[in-house]
């Protein structure tokens, strides 16, 4: 028979190790190991030794609350008033143990000062100690004394009379009294019976009412901390989207004003361009001007006749205002000329600074003034033509205000001709014409 019988789930056989030694130390024999023999049972090994020991002490842990064997092995040993419970884990033990106070070893390192490990020693060795008590009768046997005469016994009548606790009492009498006692502890036994019927059902429904209050604490507990969950989740949600309303309407702030920069600077340079241009077609005119004078002073004040001397004059001024394609004439440079060589089609001398969207092409044209505008599929032709004679193209593709469809526009390549259509988002060279 072992002192000490060790109920523990198999997982945990590393960890009650530590506890086993310390308590053979101690000088107890302890059963714990719980492979069965070949050729024995369960009742007749692991059974027999739970109800030889004076003391059953059962691990509570995270594997062993789930153990049936444990569960099964803990109820017989409090059934009989054996059970010692100790806590591995911090754990809540199966139903019907949770009011049994238990040794906290869940931070135990081997140490015999622990505050847990020393409550356990004293618990074991209360157990122990109280099924080892000597056993002592109530009451002493005697023989009666007696005296021979002559080979025959016969009891001493002193003590015949010693014998008999009534006196003289009758038998109805004695029988009388032995029912008188009977139904007294028959009484007795009775109110010790119902009261302990009463306080059973007191503890059973007092036990009752802690566990459904506990039960009812728990749901609360985890209602409100699904609760609190979904308000963090939802509060979660709402920041990001908060962060990214804040991002997007950033984003569209820089977008706008990438915009009015680039606005701003189409204008100016468009502006520019115009000066220049203005500029430009002051000075043509100032030449042309001069040019008139000179011819003038030059004719001779003779009055003649209304022949063809009278017309020499003006067919020689006429032949020097002949114009050529590459000249330069009305702020720009000759592009085309029509059948009367006196109409056609101006080039600005050089692209506009930089490659242009489609729409800020046409705007950039616009605001030069005085009809200068984005060339069309056909006058963009005809400047392609006439390039070396007009010179300063310096992009191979460029946008013509002609469009092919709401999203795309007509270009033309001046490497080689090829004229082709692309998205208005694209950016192309740009070279301002106007009609004379």
């Amino acid at each position: 028979m072992s002192d000490i019988f060790i109920s523990y789930a198999h997982e945990d056989q590393e960890r009650v190790k530590p506890i086993v030694n310390v308590l053979e130390k101690h000088g107890w024999s302890v059963f714990w190991d719980k492979t069965i023999p070949p050729g024995k049972t369960w009742d007749n090994y692991i059974g027999k030794a739970l109800e030889e020991s004076p003391c059953v002490l059962v691990v509570w842990s995270h594997s062993s609350i789930q153990s049936d064997w444990v569960k099964e092995e803990a109820e017989v040993a409090k059934k009989k008033g054996l059970l010692v419970p100790l806590f591995l884990d911090t754990v809540e033990p199966p139903m019907g143990f949770r009011r049994i106070h238990a040794a906290d070893l869940s931070d135990w390192k081997n140490n015999k000062a622990h505050q847990g490990f020393q409550l356990l020693i004293g618990a074991i060795e209360s157990k122990i100690s109280s099924a080892t008590l000597p056993v002592t009768d109530s009451l002493p046997v005697s023989k009666p004394d007696s005296v021979s005469f002559e080979g025959a016994t016969q009891t001493s009548p002193q003590r015949k009379s010693e014998r008999q606790p009534f006196g003289n009492v009758s038998w109805a009498q004695k029988n009388q009294i032995v029912i008188a006692v009977a139904v007294v502890m028959l009484v007795i036994f009775g109110v010790v019976w119902s009261m302990n019927q009463s306080s059973s059902k007191v503890e059973d429904k007092s036990a009752l009412s802690i566990e459904v209050a506990k039960v009812n604490n728990e749901a609360d507990f985890r209602r409100k901390a699904e609760a609190a969950r979904l308000k963090a989740v939802k509060d979660a949600k709402a920041e990001a989207a908060r962060l990214k309303a804040e991002k997007d309407a950033a984003t569209r702030r820089e977008a706008e004003a990438a915009k009015t920069r680039q606005e701003a600077d189409v204008r100016r340079k468009a502006e520019d361009a115009r000066l220049t241009a203005a500029k430009d077609a002051k000075a043509e005119a100032a030449r042309l001007k001069a040019e008139k004078d000179v011819v003038r002073r030059e004719a001779k004040p003779a009055k003649l006749s209304a022949d063809k001397k009278t017309l020499a004059i003006p067919q020689e001024v006429e032949a020097k205002k002949t114009l050529n394609i590459g000249d330069e004439y009305g702020g720009g440079k000759i592009a085309w000329l029509d059948a009367t060589g006196q109409h056609g089609l101006i080039a600005a001398k050089a692209d506009l600074s930089e490659v242009y969207a489609w729409e800020s092409a046409k705007q950039a044209c616009a605001v030069i003034g005085d009809n200068w505008h984005l060339p069309n599929k056909d006058e963009l032709n005809k400047l392609y033509l006439t390039k070396s004679a007009v010179g300063g193209f310096s992009g191979y593709y460029y946008w013509g205000s002609t469009e092919y469809s709401a999203n795309n526009a007509w270009y033309q390549d001046f490497n080689g001709g090829y004229q082709g259509y692309d998205g208005k988002a694209d950016g192309w060279c740009v070279r301002a014409v106007r009609a004379f």
